[in-house]
């Protein structure tokens, strides 16, 4: 009888353990392109306690890496921390959302930011910011160019003959 007791001691312990491990949150500490993500679940500055390695947490083909500092959590559904799913998790000080309006879309990456708000796509990058909407096609800073010839607001036309011809393709 005391072994049973024993055994069912142990099964409740077994139990509160895999329970345990079942959700982890933490930040991404190491990153590995081939390996994927350790997340910090505890420690030092000097010595953190890191989880198993984690697989990128993506099927799609996108390639989002996550950022150190990153907050993610894991599902470990059998208790057992090398069998876990890593999924993202909201924002922090080190990494804040890109955006404030509730009502727009926006990706924010590798100095290109992407908004889908009010029936508008705007992309910026390097300081040029495209804009596609109901209204049409805005441009602002940057240049044009087709097959190397300058079809922007500063691009000149030679043969240019009063009346109704029409003009030769832009000469810069």
């Amino acid at each position: 009888m005391i072994s049973d007791f024993v055994a069912m001691r142990l099964d409740i312990e077994m139990l509160k353990t895999a329970f345990g491990n079942s959700l982890k949150v933490g930040p991404v500490e190491v990153i590995d392109a081939k390996k994927g993500y350790r997340l910090r679940l505890g420690g030092t500055d000097d010595e953190p306690f890191l989880s198993p390695w984690y697989p990128h947490p993506e099927t799609g083909k996108t390639s989002i890496p996550l950022k150190k500092g990153q907050v993610v959590g894991v599902v470990n559904p059998s208790g057992d921390p090398r069998q876990g799913l890593m999924f993202r998790g909201g924002y922090s000080d080190d990494n804040p959302s890109p955006n404030d309006n509730m009502g727009a879309n926006v990706f924010e990456d590798a100095g290109v930011r992407v908004s889908v708000a009010e029936g508008a796509l705007t992309i910026e990058a390097g300081g040029v910011t495209f804009r596609f909407s109901g209204d049409g096609f805005e441009q602002a800073g940057g240049k044009q160019t087709h097959n190397g010839h300058d079809v922007g607001s500063t691009h000149v036309h030679g043969g240019v003959v009063r009346g109704g011809e029409y003009t030769s393709v832009p000469s810069n």
